[in-house]
C-alpha cells in the first residue's frame, strides 16, 4: 500500500491527537506529551515495519504491480517509504493540536476539533478505496504480467490475506485501544454527543463521498466515445456498460469499491467512538473548557 501508507500515518497521528484533545488545549508543547510519544512509538515500532515487510514479500500487490520483484526496488524506496510513514504521521498529529490550541477557548470545542479530523479521514477513506480494485487482481506479479486474473474469491485463500490479518491482531488494538482510553479518560464524549458526531461524521462522509464520485464520474464521461450511428440513450447505456456496473471488468468497478471501502472503513472508525461510555463532564470541567 505505498499508494495509500501516506495517508493512513497522517490519519493515525491526527485521530490521536484528536482523541487526547482534551489534555493537548492546555499544552503548550506537544512533543512531551503521552500521545505524541506514543504516536511515534506507535508509527516506528508497528506502523512502518508492517509497510516495509509487505512491500518486500509482495512488491507487485503493494505497488499496484508497479513494481515486479526485490530487483526492481532501489534502496532509496523503502528508505523514503519508511521515513514518509513516521514524518506525515507527526505531521498529522501536529496539524490536529494546532487546531485544538486554536479552539481551546471555545465552548463547542469538541465539536469543531472532531469536524477537522473527520476531514483528514475522509481523505484517507477516499485513498483507500480507489486501491480496493486492487484485491481483485493475483498477488502473483508473474501472472499479473501474462494477463492471468484470478476470480476475486481467491483473494480469501490467499498468503497475502493472512499476512494482513495476522498484522491486523497487533496493529487494530494498538490503535484502538489507546483511542478508546484517551476519550474515556479525557471525557471527549458527552451525553448528546455521539448523536451530533454521528451526523457530523455523515456529512463529512457524504461530502468526500460526493467530491471523489463526481470526479470519476467526469473522468469517465470525458474519455467515453460516444458512437455516432446510435441514439442518445443508446450512448448514455453504452457509458454504463449496458447496466454491467457490478461486473469488475467495468469501467466504474473502482468507483464502486470505493463506495465498499468507505462504508466498511468508516463503520470501523466508528467502533471506538461508540464504545466508550458517556460521562458528564463536571461544573469545574466546564468552566475550564
Amino acid at each position: 500500500m505505498i499508494e495509500v501508507d501516506v495517508f493512513w500515518s497522517f490519519s493515525f497521528g491526527a485521530i490521536f491527537a484528536a482523541c487526547s484533545a482534551r489534555k493537548l488545549k492546555d499544552e503548550d508543547t506537544f512533543w512531551n506529551t503521552p500521545s505524541f510519544v506514543y504516536t511515534l512509538l506507535f508509527l516506528s515500532l508497528i506502523f512502518a515495519p508492517s509497510g516495509l515487510y509487505l512491500l518486500w514479500d509482495n512488491p507487485g500487490w503493494e505497488s499496484m504491480f508497479l513494481l515486479g520483484d526485490k530487483n526492481e526496488i532501489h534502496a532509496i524506496l523503502p528508505t523514503v517509504f519508511a521515513f514518509t510513514n513516521v514524518l506525515l504521521g507527526i505531521i498529522g498529529y501536529y496539524v490536529t493540536y494546532r487546531k485544538i490550541r486554536k479552539l481551546r477557548h471555545n465552548p463547542t470545542m469538541p465539536m469543531s476539533y472532531n469536524k477537522y479530523w473527520i476531514h483528514a479521514y475522509t481523505i484517507f477513506c477516499a485513498i483507500l478505496g480507489m486501491g480496493y480494485n486492487r484485491f481483485m487482481y493475483p498477488s502473483d506479479y508473474v501472472a499479473w504480467r501474462a494477463g492471468i486474473v484470478y476470480p476475486l474469491t481467491d483473494f480469501f485463500t490467499s498468503r497475502i490475506l493472512y499476512t494482513l490479518l495476522a498484522m491486523g491482531v497487533v496493529l487494530i488494538p494498538a490503535a484502538y485501544i489507546p483511542c478508546y482510553i484517551w476519550m474515556k479518560n479525557h471525557t471527549l464524549v458527552a451525553p448528546g454527543d455521539k448523536s451530533k458526531f454521528f451526523l457530523t461524521c455523515v456529512f463529512f462522509i457524504l461530502q468526500g463521498v460526493s467530491v471523489v464520485s463526481a470526479l470519476f464520474g467526469a473522468y469517465v464521461i470525458r474519455y467515453h466515445e460516444n458512437d455516432p450511428n446510435l441514439k442518445m440513450s443508446q450512448n448514455l447505456w453504452n457509458l454504463f456498460d449496458r447496466g454491467q456496473i457490478l461486473d469488475r471488468n467495468s469501467r466504474w468497478s473502482p468507483l464502486l469499491g470505493f463506495w465498499v471501502a468507505e462504508t466498511a472503513v468508516m463503520f470501523l472508525v466508528f467502533l471506538p467512538i461508540f464504545f466508550v461510555p458517556s460521562a458528564k463532564a463536571s461544573q469545574k470541567t466546564l468552566k475550564t473548557q
